[in-house]
C-alpha cells in the first residue's frame, strides 16, 4: 500500500510539471503569435492611429489618459450633461432620480438614467467618426468597453433584458459603410452578456439632427420617426438605448416613446458623447465617489428656488 501511494504521489508530481510545461508552452506560441501577427498587421491606437505593441490593447497610453479624464468629470445622469456636483438633486431615497438644475425644468425627459463616456471632444470624436464613416468596429469595441465599465458602476447592468439600438433610416444606411448605433450596442452587449434587440425602425427619413438650430427644431424634425417592429412585446422589461452622441436628447425621448407605449417598464441610455451646450461648467468637476448628492426639500425647490417639471 506504502509503494502504491509513493507511485501515485509521483504520477501527480510528473502530471503537474507535464500541466506546467503546457501552460509555459501555449505562453510562448502565444507570444509568437503576437509577434507575427502584429509584425503583419501592426496595431494602432483607435484614437491617435500610433503603433501599439502585440496585446496592448485598443487605446494608447496617452489617448487613455485623454478618455480617463473626460470619463472623471462630473455629469448629470438624467440628462448627460456636464453639471458641477452641487448642482445635482435627488428626491425622496437613495434609489430616487437624480437630476441637475437645467433638466428639472424640462418635463421631456422620460428616462431613468443616463451614462456617457464624456463631452464631445477629439480624443472620442475620431473613433466616432471612424464607425460612423468607415465601419471601423475596432473603434466600437474599445468604446463599448468603456460604456460597460460605466454601466457597471452605476450598478443596473443585471437589471437590462436587452439594449437598443437606435435605428437608422433605409436611405441613410445605404449611404454608411455600417448602422453605427448598431455596431455599438453589439459591444457593448458583448461586453455586459446582454443581448442586441433591434425592436424599432426609422419610418420617416428626416433631415440630420445637426441642420436643425434650435431644441424646438429638433423635437420636430425627430417627431414620429420611430416605430416598433412587428412581432415584439417589451412588455414589463427592461432596456437600454445605444447611440453615439446626444445634443438635445429629442432622439432619445422620441425613441423612449415608442418603447414605453410598447411596455417597456424601464428605459436607461448608454451614450458615447454629450454634445457641450450653453450652461456647462467651464472648468471640468471631478466628482468623488464618496461625495453625497444634495436633496431638494419638500416643495421640489433647490436652493436657487427654481420649480421644475419632472
Amino acid at each position: 500500500m506504502e509503494t502504491r501511494g509513493h507511485a501515485d504521489d509521483a504520477g501527480i508530481e510528473a502530471s503537474g510539471r507535464a500541466n506546467g510545461l503546457t501552460r509555459l508552452g501555449l505562453r510562448l506560441l502565444k507570444g509568437t503569435v503576437l509577434g507575427v501577427a502584429d509584425a503583419i498587421l501592426p496595431q494602432t491606437c483607435v484614437v491617435t492611429r500610433e503603433w501599439l505593441p502585440a496585446g496592448a490593447g485598443l487605446v494608447g497610453d496617452a489617448a487613455q489618459r485623454e478618455l480617463d479624464r473626460l470619463m472623471a468629470v462630473s455629469y448629470c445622469p438624467r440628462c448627460g450633461r456636464t453639471a458641477r456636483p452641487e448642482t445635482i438633486y435627488q428626491r425622496g431615497g437613495p434609489k430616487s432620480r437624480q437630476r441637475c438644475g437645467l433638466c428639472r425644468k424640462e418635463g421631456f425627459w422620460n428616462l431613468v438614467e443616463i451614462v456617457r463616456i464624456g463631452t464631445y471632444e477629439p480624443v472620442l470624436r475620431v473613433p466616432l467618426l471612424g464607425i460612423k464613416y468607415a465601419g471601423q468596429e475596432r473603434n466600437a469595441r474599445a468604446l463599448g468597453r468603456l460604456l460597460g465599465e460605466l454601466v457597471r458602476q452605476r450598478g443596473w447592468a443585471n437589471e437590462l433584458d436587452a439594449l437598443v439600438p437606435v435605428p437608422m433610416h433605409w436611405l441613410r444606411r445605404v449611404q454608411r459603410p455600417c448602422d453605427h448605433a448598431v455596431v455599438l450596442a453589439a459591444a457593448l452587449g458583448a461586453e455586459l452578456r446582454v443581448p442586441m434587440w433591434r425592436v424599432t425602425r426609422r419610418v420617416r427619413y428626416s433631415p440630420s439632427q445637426v441642420q436643425a438650430a434650435s431644441l424646438s427644431e429638433r423635437f420636430a424634425n425627430i417627431a414620429g420617426c420611430f416605430e416598433m417592429r412587428r412581432g415584439w412585446d417589451l412588455e414589463g422589461k427592461t432596456v437600454c438605448i445605444v447611440d453615439n452622441i446626444v445634443t438635445s436628447g429629442a432622439t432619445l425621448c422620441e425613441i423612449s416613446k415608442v418603447l414605453r407605449k410598447a411596455g417597456a417598464r424601464r428605459i436607461y441610455a448608454a451614450i458615447c458623447a454629450r454634445a457641450k451646450v450653453p450652461g456647462d461648467p467651464v472648468e471640468p468637476e471631478v466628482r468623488s465617489q464618496n461625495e453625497e448628492v444634495r436633496s431638494e426639500d419638500s416643495t421640489g425647490r433647490g436652493p436657487s428656488g427654481i420649480s421644475g417639471t419632472s
